[in-house]
């Protein structure tokens, strides 16, 4: 008898102790609350999921940790793009749970003295400070501009710029230093909700809609322009360019100049918001899809218009692409 009780008292103790390590904070219950209204009212999938089963999926999955109601979200909401960042653990979930880098390596490109060569790397957001992403995005900008301008100071015959290691982040940084690229007007948009929404260049400035994303990082619109608008540009895209990324190859069509190298982009073409939650996580929404200049939408990536594997092959087909004209060239 003393043994059963014994052993009764244990159990109880494990599944109290149990209990309390699982038991959801009332800020981590506001944010799922929140999380699933966000997901029914902006989910790109939202005319398509069942939301009566997925809020009981989501609070069934709760009773196990916040983590397990938030993949369980994802998951259920049936695309890739969508995340969540967790400010307590700086990690982020996805539908398969926490997020993991698998690019393939890329080696460098090996230029040639005669071509303009620039890496657009990727740019991501500081998750704690909005100061500290602005003076990263005016670094990173100004390096690319100095970057564009030192060998724009050479004779060229064409430019080459490399999108192969950019997995996404915030692409306005990334569109403000390809402004010298860029034609003015549309650059492309975002779908959402049968709105369209703009990416535009106005005079040597960069826009989401009406809001000037050039002057959110520098302080004066950029006064430089090629010395050679008409060369050809080569952008080299593979499986590794995403999201944002691929928002750069979409704003770089806007230049009739520009042909894509490489292979497939990785599908992300989609617009995502950022919503931050009563526990200060920040969930990261897809709610539309990208178009180019023209409105054609892009919900599986970017297609190159040379497809090639080999670092070796790569070179030479841009090469002799440069070789046929060095002028405006649509072929």
């Amino acid at each position: 008898m003393k043994r059963i009780l014994l052993l009764s008292i244990l159990i109880l103790s494990f599944q109290n102790s149990h209990s309390q390590d699982t038991e959801l904070s009332k800020n981590d219950e506001k944010s799922i609350k929140k999380m699933i209204r966000e997901f029914e009212r902006n989910s790109i999938n939202k005319d398509s999921i069942d939301w009566k089963n997925f809020e009981k999926k989501v609070w069934e999955s709760a009773v196990f940790s916040k983590d397990s109601a938030v993949i369980t979200a994802l998951t259920l909401n049936g695309e890739k793009h969508s995340s969540y960042y967790d400010q307590t653990t700086e990690t982020y979930l996805s539908a398969k749970g926490k997020k993991a880098d698998s690019y393939k390596k890329i080696e460098a490109f090996e230029n040639e003295e005669n071509l303009g060569y620039i890496n657009i790397l990727p740019f991501i957001d500081s998750r704690k400070s909005l100061d500290e992403t602005l003076k990263k995005g005016a670094k990173y900008i100004t390096e690319n501009l100095e970057n564009i301008k030192k060998q724009d100071a050479k004779k060229l015959k064409g430019w080459v710029i490399d999108l192969r290691k950019n997995n996404g982040g915030n692409m306005w940084p990334m569109l403000v230093s390809l402004t010298p690229f860029l034609e003015n007007e549309t650059l492309g948009y975002f779908l959402i909700e049968d709105k369209w929404h703009e990416w535009s260049k106005q005079e040597n400035q960069i826009f989401n809609g009406a809001s000037n994303q050039t002057k959110k990082f520098i302080d004066a619109p950029l006064d430089y322009k090629l010395t050679n608008k008409n060369l050809k540009i080569a952008v080299l895209i593979n499986g590794n360019t995403a999201s944002s990324g691929e928002a750069a190859a979409i704003a770089l069509m806007s230049n009739p100049n520009v042909k894509f190298f490489g292979n497939s982009t990785a599908g992300y073409t989609t617009s995502n918001s950022t919503i931050t939650l009563k526990n200060n996580d920040i969930l990261i929404l897809t709610s539309g899809v990208m178009a180019d200049y023209t409105k054609k939408e892009y919900w599986n990536g970017v297609e190159p218009n040379f497809k090639i594997s080999g670092t070796d092959d790569l070179k030479n087909e841009i090469l002799e692409w440069f070789s046929k004209n060095t002028a405006v060239n649509n072929g």
